[in-house]
C-alpha cells in the first residue's frame, strides 16, 4: 500500500536532511556551523587574552602557585632543577622567586590536555606536533590556551628503526610498524612518509598494518622481540633494541629531522590574564634552571634521579640528556620568529596537516592564534640572545651512500626554459618547509626530461632546471649552496616509457634524495 506524504512532511523529510547534510559538513571542516550561526562558546574562565597588547605588569589574581603538567621526560629538567624537584624546595631558584611551583606527572597526552581543560594545571607541557590536535579540539570547546615556551629540541631521541634490508624510508612499503598514535612517535613516522618516495596507497597501507601502543617504550620491545619489521621509539630504548637485532639499523632520527620535535609550555588564557608576573618570574626560572644543567651537569644529573615518582637514575638521566637540546632563550627566540617564518609555524603547519588528514581536528586554526610572544618577548636583555649552537657544516655524502628519502616531484617549468611556473613553487616551497625540519640533511636535486629532443638540449635544460630549484631555496630560505647538490640526468633515468603521453610525464620530474650529513 503506498504511503502518502503530506505537504508539511516533505517539508519536514527537508529539513532533517538539510540538518544532517549541515552536521556532516561541520564535523569534516568543510563549514562551521557555530560561526555561522554566532555562537562561539565562551572560553571557559573568561575571555581570550588580546596578544596584540603589552603584556601586563600584573593581573587580576597574581598567585604565586603554579601547577605544570608534564611526563616522564628528561626534557624538563630545566623546571624541575630550578624546582629541586617536583615540588618547590627551600633555597631552590623558584622559592628565591616567591613560587610555589607543583609539577604534577601525567604520563597519559589525552589526560594531560583535560588536566589543562579543565583547570586542575595551569602549565602544560607538551610538543608542539601534539599540540596542533589539542589546539584545534579546545577551540572548538570554547577554551583558550596558548604556547609561550620551547623546552627543548629532540636532537637523537626519537627514531625509526628497521630489520636488516630496509635501509630507507621507501623500504617501510608493505612492513609492520609498532609506534604509539597521536604523539610525538607518530608524528616522526608520518612526515617522514610524507616527505618520501611513497605513494598515498603505499602510506595508508603502512598505517593500517601499523601495530599501536599505548606508549613510546613497547615499540622498541616489540621490534627487539622481532614482532614487527619495524618501530618508532626513543632512547635508550631504541639503541638497546637495535643490538638486541642483529641486522638491524636505525632509518632516521631527530639528529636528522633536527627542527621537527620540540617540547613545549602551553599557559591556560586564564592563568596567563590573572598571574602574567608569575608566567614571567616561571619561564626566567626555567631558563635559570636551563643554564645551571650546562655549568654543573653532574649535579643535575643528581637531582634529577633523586626524585623518587620521576623513575629517571642519575647515569640514564645523563644518557636521556644527550639526546636532547635544553632551549635556551637564543633558541626560544629563534623558534618562535615573527610568524609566518618560524620553526613553530613549519611544524604547527605540519602537524594541522597530519590531524585533518585524521579528522581528529576540523579545520586547520589560525596559528598565530596559538602562540604568546610576548613572554619571550619580554626577557630580552635578561638572557643572552647569542646562540650557543655549533652551526652545521654540511659535507657530501660519500660516493654510492644511500638516501633515506627520494621524492620525485613534478615541478614545471616553461616549455624549453628554466624558468619555473608560479605554481610549481608551491611544489618547491613544500621542499623548504621539509628541509628546515630536516636541517640535518643534505640534498641532491636532479633534473630529468622525456626523451623529447635532442639529448644534448635535454642534458643542459635538465641541469639548468635543477640549478633553478637550488636557487630559489637558497634565495628565499637562505639554505647554503653546499647543504644542495644538482644534477642534469637528461632523458637518461626513466621511470616510465616514453612512448606514452603518460610515461612521458612521469619522466619530465625532480628528484630530490635526502641523506643524512656526514659532517655532524
Amino acid at each position: 500500500m503506498a504511503v502518502r506524504i503530506e505537504k508539511g512532511g516533505w517539508i519536514l523529510i527537508f529539513l532533517v536532511g538539510l540538518a544532517l547534510v549541515g552536521y556532516s559538513l561541520d564535523k569534516y571542516g568543510v563549514i562551521d556551523i557555530s560561526g555561522l550561526l554566532g555562537k562561539k562558546a565562551a572560553a571557559p574562565g573568561g575571555t581570550a587574552v588580546d596578544t596584540t597588547k603589552p603584556l601586563p605588569v600584573s593581573g587580576s589574581v597574581d598567585k604565586k602557585d603554579v601547577r605544570v603538567r608534564v611526563n616522564i621526560w628528561v626534557g624538563c629538567a630545566g623546571g624541575l632543577v630550578a624546582n629541586g624537584g617536583l615540588d618547590t624546595t627551600p633555597g631552590s631558584i623558584y622559592d628565591k622567586k616567591g613560587l610555589k611551583v607543583s609539577f604534577k606527572i601525567i604520563d597519559d597526552w589525552t589526560e594531560g590536555v583535560a588536566a589543562l581543560a579543565s583547570d586542575n594545571v595551569d602549565v602544560m607541557l607538551t610538543t608542539a606536533d601534539v599540540w596542533a590536535k589539542d589546539y584545534g579540539q579546545l577551540l572548538d570547546k570554547g577554551f583558550n590556551a596558548r604556547t609561550v615556551f620551547m623546552v627543548d629540541w629532540s636532537r637523537g631521541a626519537d627514531g625509526v628503526i628497521g630489520k636488516q634490508g630496509i635501509n630507507s624510508i621507501e623500504d617501510l612499503a608493505g612492513k609492520s610498524t609498532a609506534f604509539a598514535p597521536y604523539t610525538p612517535s607518530h608524528f616522526l613516522l608520518w612526515n617522514g612518509l610524507k616527505s618520501s618516495g611513497l605513494t598515498t596507497e603505499q602510506r595508508n597501507e603502512i598505517f593500517a598494518k601499523a601495530v599501536h601502543t599505548k606508549d613510546g617504550i613497547e615499540p622498541a620491545t616489540l621490534f627487539a622481540q622481532q614482532k614487527v619489521d619495524a618501530a618508532v621509539a626513543w632512547d635508550p630504548d631504541m639503541s638497546d633494541a637495535v643490538e638486541k637485532r642483529k641486522g638491524s639499523k636505525k632509518i632516521y632520527d631527530t639528529r636528522v629531522a633536527n627542527r621537527l620535535i620540540a617540547d613545549i609550555l602551553v599557559v591556560s588564557d586564564k592563568f596567563s590574564a590573572g598571574s602574567p608576573a608569575t608566567v614571567r618570574q616561571f619561564l626566567e626560572g626555567w631558563l635559570e634552571g636551563v643554564e645551571f644543567i650546562r655549568k654543573e651537569p653532574a649535579r643535575a644529573h643528581t637531582l634529577i634521579g633523586s626524585i623518587k615518582d620521576f623513575n629517571i637514575p642519575a647515569d640514564l638521566a645523563k644518557t636521556m640528556l644527550d639526546g636532547v637540546r635544553l632551549s635556551d632563550y637564543a633558541d626560544n627566540k629563534a623558534f618562535f620568529g615573527n610568524g609566518p617564518g618560524s620553526d613553530y609555524t613549519n611544524i604547527m603547519t605540519m602537524a594541522q596537516e597530519m590531524y585533518r588528514e585524521m579528522r581528529l581536528i576540523k579545520r586547520s586554526a589560525d596559528i598565530e592564534g596559538s602562540v604568546d610572544r610576548r613572554y619571550v618577548a619580554g626577557m630580552e636583555g635578561r638572557f643572552s640572545a647569542t646562540s650557543t649552537e655549533a652551526p652545521i657544516e654540511y659535507k657530501a655524502p660519500a660516493k654510492g651512500a644511500t638516501p633515506i628519502a627520494t621524492q620525485r616531484r613534478s615541478i614545471y617549468f616553461e616549455s624549453g626554459s628554466a624558468a619555473m611556473s608560479p605554481d610549481s613553487k608551491v611544489i618547491v616551497d613544500e621542499i623548504g618547509s621539509f628541509m628546515r625540519a630536516y636541517e640535518n640533511t643534505v640534498v641532491d636535486i636532479d633534473g630529468n626530461t622525456d626523451s623529447t629532443g635532442s639529448r644534448e638540449l635535454n642534458m643542459n635544460l635538465s641541469k639548468q632546471r635543477a640549478d633553478a630549484v637550488k636557487n630559489y631555496l637558497m634565495t628565499k630560505y637562505g639554505y647554503p649552496s653546499e647543504r644542495m647538490r644538482t644534477a642534469g640526468n637528461g632523458p637518461d633515468k626513466p621511470i616510465a616509457s616514453n612512448e606514452t603521453t603518460e610515461g612521458r610525464d612521469k619522466n619530465r620530474r625532480t628528484d630530490i634524495k635526502v641523506y643524512p650529513n656526514p659532517g655532524q
